[in-house]
């Protein structure tokens, strides 16, 4: 088995206060190409490729061709060289090759549908996948004092691959801030705040939130719109706390699907953003180091990303992968990995590390999840849930 060190890829530098000026140098770059009519560079054709976001010079390339060096000859003499104006927002193009499919508008779901078991109301987003019932869900869970805003280029991205996914804000953050508790006999309004957060409440967000979410996404199986066989969590920090203790919890459970009866045993694959080893409320510790053999720890796909600037932060992700990948193998090829840890040379973490915009994570998380769950579980057919 390959030592520790020989599993982590590390990338950099990339210093914070750096990348403006890469992404300067890239745009230059790529505008040269175009004057010398090299190939037009299409964005999407490997996930691992930069993606249009990084790549503002093609919105400025002219709509029809031109021969290189020529100006139109209604060009006014002006400034000698004008800046390229960057793209407008707009859903991601799916892959080279890949024939486009209509991409439903998100959906902001809140109310009924979210409501927990303590009178929690919870926000979320929804993006419906593109392959009815062969959809892979993916919960993308945020870090304390965040919100789902976090994850605005990661889960369009993830629904161009065919994928639901659901982004909610976890109790006391974002938008989930309102909770109905009964005093002396009579409701009232509770306002949540996650900043004041200890234990209790970040074990509340593993117990009774994600079984709100849960809930969400098994109607949407039942009805066909997923495959709640298939479930990824990707968690930042927090979130990947909660990630690794609610799928415990989730294997834990008896599942009768040889009877045709499915109710755990679903998530199939994590992406842990900045874990940490012990987080108040959530015991990770105890996940990690379970006595005989422990699906999170043993069995599911995981990918481990970390700037490996802060030496805390770093330990603790070399920590969880060591126990990850002492029970299974580590093939030499990355992609054939079912453990993949990636450290960066930043000392930005979790929501920061992942919107970076030189390292571009979305596109590697997507290329993991394509590889290891939408191709790579093929047992884990849509049944009908309870």
């Amino acid at each position: 088995m390959p030592s520790n060190a020989a599993q982590t890829m590390v990338f950099g530098p990339f210093p914070p206060r750096r990348w403006p000026w890469l992404a300067a140098g890239w745009l230059a770059g790529l505008l040269a190409w175009f004057l010398v009519g090299l190939p037009h560079l299409e964005a999407g054709a490997n996930p691992q490729q930069p993606s249009a976001r990084r790549s503002p010079a093609r919105a400025a390339a002219p709509a029809q061709a031109q021969p290189a060096g020529r100006q139109p000859q209604a060009k006014p003499a002006a400034k000698p060289q004008a800046k390229p104006q960057p793209p407008a927002p707009s859903p991601a193009r799916p892959p080279a090759g890949r024939k486009a499919e209509k991409i439903p508008p998100p959906e902001e779901i809140s109310g009924g549908d979210l409501i927990t078991r303590d009178g929690v109301t919870l926000c979320a987003t929804f993006y419906p996948g593109t392959k009815g019932k062969e959809s892979v869900p993916v919960l993308l869970l945020h870090n304390w004092k965040s919100s789902r805003r976090e994850f605005a280029t990661l889960a369009p991205q993830l629904q161009q691959l065919g994928c639901a996914v659901l982004v909610p804000d976890l109790r006391g953050h974002g938008e989930s801030t309102r909770k109905i508790e009964v005093y002396r006999g009579k409701p009232r309004e509770v306002k949540l705040d996650a900043a004041k957060f200890r234990g209790t409440e970040f074990a509340e967000i593993a117990a009774l939130d994600m079984a709100a979410l849960r809930s969400f996404l098994l109607n949407k199986n039942n009805s066909e719109e997923l495959n709640l066989n298939k479930l990824v969590i990707v968690g930042s920090e927090m979130g990947a706390a909660v990630a690794m203790v609610w799928s415990a919890y989730d294997w834990s459970l008896p599942n009768y699907e040889h009877a045709g009866i499915k109710q755990s045993q679903d998530v199939k694959a994590l992406v842990l953003i900045s874990p940490r080893w012990s987080h108040p409320g959530l015991d990770t510790a105890a996940v990690l180091n379970a006595k005989g053999l422990s699906p999170v720890r043993d069995r599911l796909s995981a990918m481990i990303l970390v700037g490996q600037g802060v030496s805390e932060k770093a330990r603790d992700a070399e920590r969880i992968e060591g126990k990850m990948v002492l029970n299974r193998p580590q093939p030499e090829a990355l992609i054939d990995r079912t453990v993949l840890r990636l450290a960066f040379d930043t000392t930005l973490q979790a929501e920061k590390l992942l919107n970076l915009p030189p390292l571009n994570l979305s596109a590697m998380i997507c290329r993991f999840i394509e590889e290891r769950v939408i191709k790579g579980e093929t047992n884990a057919g849509w049944m009908k849930h309870q």
